[in-house]
């Protein structure tokens, strides 16, 4: 096999926009702020959770796979297990 499957690896501020994407803003005390980053702050961690649910889904629906020899990334295993092999020759 000359390709494998790449977990997706969020930073917090990816993961802030994400939720805030989901979830807007929240109200708090008739404030508003950033739902990821209020979670955050709050919450350690429930967004700990939040972040490894988005990236379970995420390796799930849009998987990252990698050339084990140039360790190039592709949406799809057939390319990445194409990506280093020899073209065949016409001859053959």
């Amino acid at each position: 096999m000359n390709a494998y499957r790449k977990e997706h690896d969020y930073t917090d501020e990816e993961v802030i926009d994400m939720l805030d994407e989901i979830y807007g803003e929240v109200d708090i005390c008739g404030f508003d702020y950033s739902a990821g980053r209020a979670l955050k702050e709050l919450d350690p961690i429930a967004f700990h959770q939040a972040a490894l649910d988005l990236a379970d889904t995420n390796d799930r629906d849009n998987p990252i796979w990698v050339c084990a020899e140039c360790e190039s990334e592709y949406n799809n295993e057939d390319e990445a297990e194409a990506c280093c092999k020899p073209e065949p020759d016409e001859d053959e």
